[in-house]
């Protein structure tokens, strides 16, 4: 259970410092979506019931925090948890690039769907060109941070696992599966 507050607390850290210091970007400049990456994060290493139950929480607090429409966020970053625990079944993910990709993956379908829902209930009222430039803007910014926040969450879930043996532990059970002797 500690190993999966590492990421929650890395995504509700964000959204303070993001709550805190959006006031001095300029109007044009979007914010990267740190809680959609950890979102991911929560699809390639957790169980569907305790990642799925963060990237809702998440997404909630995002919600609350933005002073939006309530449950938007959250519904938006479950179906992007979804979406990463189905790819992270069927195809194997193993670098840094390949997570960025669903990132980019995951940021195309949060926007659009979150899009698609102030569509239907009529609370977009944005000229869609300049929506759709915005939307390419915060999915660049999200996928350039994206790389460092995979590499920092990964280093802190290893060390979430140091009494367990963490990395150590871990080269010695694929040195095992590799008839390779681990005895020391």
């Amino acid at each position: 259970m500690l190993r999966a507050l590492l990421p929650l607390f890395v995504g509700m850290g964000w959204m303070v410092l993001e709550t805190s210091f959006v006031g001095f970007l300029p109007a044009r400049f979007p914010s990267p979506d740190v809680v959609l990456v950890v979102a991911i994060i929560f699809g390639f290493e957790f169980s569907p019931a305790l990642g799925g139950g963060f990237s809702f929480l998440l997404g909630l607090m995002q919600d609350v925090l933005a002073g939006g429409v309530i449950g938007l966020n959250a519904l938006s970053k479950t179906v992007v948890f979804s979406l990463t625990k189905v790819m992270a079944r069927r195809f194997y993910f193993p670098g840094v690039t390949s997570k960025m990709g669903m990132v980019f993956l995951g940021a195309v379908v949060d926007g659009f769907l979150v899009a698609v829902v102030l569509l239907i209930g009529g609370g977009m009222h944005i000229y869609f060109p300049s929506f759709l430039q915005y939307l390419l803007l915060q999915i660049l910014c999200t996928g350039l941070l994206a790389p460092v926040i995979l590499i920092i969450t990964a280093k802190l879930l290893d060390l979430g696992e140091g009494r367990k043996g963490g990395i150590f532990r871990h080269a010695l059970k694929k040195a095992g599966t590799r008839g390779i002797s681990t005895k020391v």
